[in-house]
């Protein structure tokens, strides 16, 4: 462009930004052009500076961010509900819960009513950092506030509390979530399912996943993952075998996580040739095992007391360059 004497412009570097954001480019390619812009003189407007508070979201990088924000303010630009919210997502998936509490407050200040995206995203750092009570109390908030409460919002509490063992609060979310008239995901279901597996109540969870169906939902890969995890660890091979074949019936090929689930699941069902079979069709269909991978195979031949054999593998997994832990 430069070569043919035109030079870029504001939009120009602004529309580049944005690229690179879509495309996911390490940070200091976003700092280079931006160094670029101020040597050619060209002052950065607050579409700019909101295009590299968005970019932070996907590297977590809630320091850049909080840099940006405090330029874009000594150059005389106003924070608007965009640069809020594309802050309140970086703090939250970086779980800086207390920081994004100041900018929901700096935001409110400054007459930018908090949305649901606004809320979803606090819900979600509280969520993560196990502040659970305090994840709660932000979903009242919206109520009183009168916004409603979506998929992402019960389900996010759902999880939280699934993770943390509190099944009765797990299941009071799910309730009201069903009472509100707000349509579970898959997510949701998969949380459910998790919940009920871990726990052994697997007529529970057979009924969730029955539930999957009747809502017009369809299983992911997370889901069937999930169930052949439960069944391996109640060692029931036989459900395992079915579950396997079902999700090949409805289409799914099996990926990396799949495959080391059901070495494990086999492993812990002490079905140790079935497990050793799985790993073979994992090499057989070009799948590179990982770390995952070896300790559950390693693990399967030291429960079947194959130590030669576990020897071998171990040798194929520093052949493999992946390091033992």
């Amino acid at each position: 462009m430069e070569d043919v004497g035109c030079k870029p412009t504001l939009i120009t570097y602004n529309v580049i930004l944005n690229v690179y954001g879509k495309m996911g480019m390490p940070w200091n390619k976003m700092v280079g052009l931006v160094d670029r812009m101020k040597t050619a003189g060209i002052a950065l407007d607050s579409y700019t500076y909101n295009t590299l508070t968005s970019c932070c979201r996907r590297g977590n990088l809630y320091e850049e961010a909080a840099e940006v924000l405090k330029e874009m303010k000594l150059m005389g630009f106003s924070p608007d509900k965009v640069t809020y919210n594309a802050l309140l997502d970086v703090y939250g998936k970086s779980r800086r819960s207390k920081e994004a509490m100041v900018v929901l407050q700096e935001m409110e200040g400054n007459g930018f009513p908090p949305s649901i995206v606004t809320y979803n995203s606090l819900i979600s750092a509280y969520a993560r950092d196990g502040l659970l009570e305090e994840a709660l109390e932000l979903k009242n908030q919206m109520v009183e506030k009168g916004i409603k409460p979506d998929v992402f919002t019960y389900t996010t509490l759902l999880s939280g509390f699934e993770k943390a063992g509190n099944d009765e609060a797990a299941v009071q979310i799910f309730e009201e979530m069903r009472n509100e008239g707000c349509k579970p995901n898959i997510c949701t279901f998969n949380a459910l399912i998790k919940m009920h597996g871990n726990r052994g109540k697997l007529t529970e969870m057979m009924k969730v996943f029955e539930d999957i169906k009747t809502c017009q939902c369809s299983p992911d890969i997370v889901t069937w993952n999930a169930l052949l995890a439960v069944f391996g660890q109640n060692g029931m091979d036989s459900e395992v075998s079915g579950v396997f074949k079902e999700m090949k019936r409805a289409g799914f090929v099996p990926e990396r996580d799949t495959f080391n689930t059901l070495i494990s699941a086999y492993s812990r069902c002490g079905s140790f040739d079935q497990a050793m079979a799985v790993y073979k069709s994992m090499l057989d269909a070009g799948v590179t095992p990982d770390l995952s991978t070896y300790n559950a195979v390693l693990a399967a031949l030291a429960r079947g007391g194959l130590r030669s054999q576990s020897e071998k593998v171990l040798a194929e997994m520093k052949d493999g360059r992946c390091k033992p832990n």
